[in-house]
């Protein structure tokens, strides 16, 4: 067994499908009138991806028994459970929220004092059904009829080829045995297999796992291109509690391909300062470097600036490894020099004034 097969089966068994590994998988039905709908087309995607992740909780609300006294179904949210389910801050779930509200496809009914917990309920999230005109189900309908075209023309050709095969074996049968010339046959034809069924079976099943594994990606695209696209509002918000100016952060989003990218970079600043301040055993108020007669935020964004510009001329191994030095230098050399230079001037004003007169005489 040469050491490429060996190799190759090692990889197979690690990272190859299993028939359990399509049961634990979840995927997520993205309504279709969010994108076809010309009034519903124009809400953040952010908003979109929330309401297909709240319709996902019906069933949920199923087995919760969460139906109100009208029938309708509802569902039962604290922050911290919206947040956790949006994947986002306090200030991104209300806009949300709010957009949701604004195109009237969710109500949210607030929770009422419990006296007997002392606590108040959990707020009542009631998912609402789009406006749909006639011309959104004629479109839809027209995009369906020409998928079961396509699906029954598929299946057609594909039942001929089966027939097709099955009289090539009749044909080739001189033995009187039909049945083993047409297995022969068909093994031939899907190189070898040696199981025509099982190979059709695999072929099919394979093309789904495709389309799903396409579908989830697509998914993780866009929620991580809706993280990006709003990476500054979030690392603005108050919890978040970053130094890093405005300006240096739309640069950072700039030059990211993803989100976690965006973020870590942030990190690496985080971490590049507090090096500094190590080394040089003092701790830098990024907000106060303003008041020792240097511009922060142009210092540190043509620092970062420079850090992209050797990945873009020249080989970088790592560049989250090239931000941390460019940055931990900058702060060594002009954050914190500036501030000893002003403790020192302090320091010398506040000595006493010592008189000459009596040298003189």
């Amino acid at each position: 067994m040469s050491t490429e097969f060996q190799s190759q089966k090692m990889i197979i068994k690690n990272w190859g499908y299993k028939a359990t590994n399509v049961y634990i998988e979840k995927y997520y039905k993205f309504p279709s009138f969010l994108i076809q709908n010309s009034k519903y087309s124009k809400m953040k995607d952010s908003s979109k991806i929330a309401y297909m992740l709240f319709k996902n909780e019906f069933r949920r609300a199923l087995h919760e028994k969460w139906i109100d006294d009208d029938g309708l179904l509802y569902l039962e949210f604290t922050q911290a459970d919206l947040m956790d389910k949006l994947n986002c801050y306090q200030g991104k779930v209300k806009t949300i929220l709010n957009e949701l509200e604004t195109y009237n496809l969710i109500s949210v009914v607030k929770g009422e004092f419990n006296p007997k917990t002392k606590k108040n309920e959990k707020n009542k999230y009631y998912l609402l059904q789009p406006e749909i005109s006639a011309d959104d189900l004629f479109i839809q309908n027209s995009f369906d009829d020409d998928l079961s075209e396509t699906i029954d023309k598929s299946t057609s050709s594909r039942n001929a080829e089966i027939a097709r095969r099955e009289e090539t074996a009749k044909t080739l049968d001189n033995t009187g045995n039909a049945e083993i010339a047409r297995r022969e046959k068909t093994a031939e034809t899907l190189d070898n297999t040696g199981n025509a069924e099982i190979a059709q079976d695999y072929y099919i099943n394979k093309s789904l796992d495709t389309k799903r594994h396409l579908k989830d990606t697509e998914t993780d695209q866009l929620q991580n291109q809706v993280l990006l696209d709003n990476f500054v509002e979030i690392m603005k918000e108050d919890s978040i509690n970053t130094f890093v100016p405005e300006k240096v952060l739309s640069l950072i989003k700039t030059f990211s391909n993803t989100y976690e990218e965006a973020q870590q970079t942030v990190t690496t600043i985080h971490n590049a300062k507090h090096k500094a301040e190590e080394l040089e055993k003092t701790v830098v108020v990024y907000e106060e470097l303003e008041s020792y007669g240097i511009d922060a935020d142009k210092g540190l964004y043509m620092t970062l600036l420079k850090a992209y510009q050797k990945q873009k001329t020249e080989k970088v191994n790592n560049l989250q490894n090239l931000i941390f030095v460019y940055v931990k230098n900058w702060f060594v050399e002009k954050a914190i020099a500036a501030k000893l230079a002003n403790e020192q001037r302090e320091t010398f004003n506040e000595l006493p004034t010592v008189s000459t007169e009596n040298w003189l005489e």
